[in-house]
């Protein structure tokens, strides 16, 4: 199951959504990518840190053409970037973005190799004496929750400045008549529930986790006596 829905939050799911993005949210793609010039080919950044003022990515790792391709199905199409659009209409905190996007699909990558592992161990009927294995698994634990919130993270940054996006701006979109105490009573009162349900799934994983995978041993058959008249 872990290995179906990894793969899933990819292909298809993530690929239509990244095409989807690209072709009406060009400027959050280009933002997320750390794609500051329009280039044809466009690569991939693996890995690098965004430099708004100098509009580059320093210390690059890159997979040159996969952007274009991902995109637009070809290696040679053109993808355009943040130069390509006015600055107020860019994202404000474009390494917030890049990072968050990052990690996210970072974490998917690590899901799906992880999975991969253990299902092959897992066929190979050896999963349960890989405890190396067991052990990666199980700190991974926090990291689904951590790739969720950078995932909302990347959407809700993503689409700043905007509220409803290419008609209304988030400076111009929120309402004079909710105080701020109304919404620091909301705010702690939604952290105080997501407190209480992450600490009562902790208790639940640690007794599972102390319980242990319940083993079969090898029990040799024994005869059956059939007495009779």
């Amino acid at each position: 199951a872990g290995f179906i829905c990894s793969v899933l939050q990819v292909f298809p799911t993530g690929d239509l959504h990244g095409r989807y993005l690209a072709k009406h949210q060009p400027i959050t793609t280009a933002a997320m990518e750390g794609l500051f010039r329009t280039e044809k080919g466009a690569p991939m950044v693996l890995m690098g840190q965004p430099d708004v003022e100098h509009q580059r990515i320093d210390n690059p790792l890159v997979v040159n053409k996969v952007l274009s391709f991902l995109v637009y199905g070809t290696t040679e199409a053109q993808v355009q970037g943040l130069n390509a659009f006015p600055h107020e209409d860019w994202p404000t905190n474009i390494p917030l973005l890049y990072f968050s996007y990052h990690i996210m699909a970072g974490l998917g990558t690590m899901f799906i190799a992880v999975m991969t592992l253990a299902i092959f161990f897992l066929w190979r009927k050896e999963l349960f004496e890989m405890r190396w294995l067991l052990w990666i698994i199980m700190l991974c634990l926090p990291f689904p929750y951590i790739a969720n919130t950078a995932g909302w993270l990347t959407a809700e940054v993503g689409r700043q400045p905007w509220l409803v996006y290419g008609l209304m701006r988030t400076s111009v979109g929120y309402s004079s008549n909710v105080s701020a105490g109304n919404g620091l009573f909301t705010l702690l009162g939604f952290m105080g529930l997501y407190a209480f349900l992450a600490i009562f799934f902790l208790f639940l994983v640690h007794r599972e986790i102390d319980h242990g995978p319940t083993l079969h041993p090898n029990v040799e058959p024994q005869p059956i006596t059939v007495s009779g008249d």
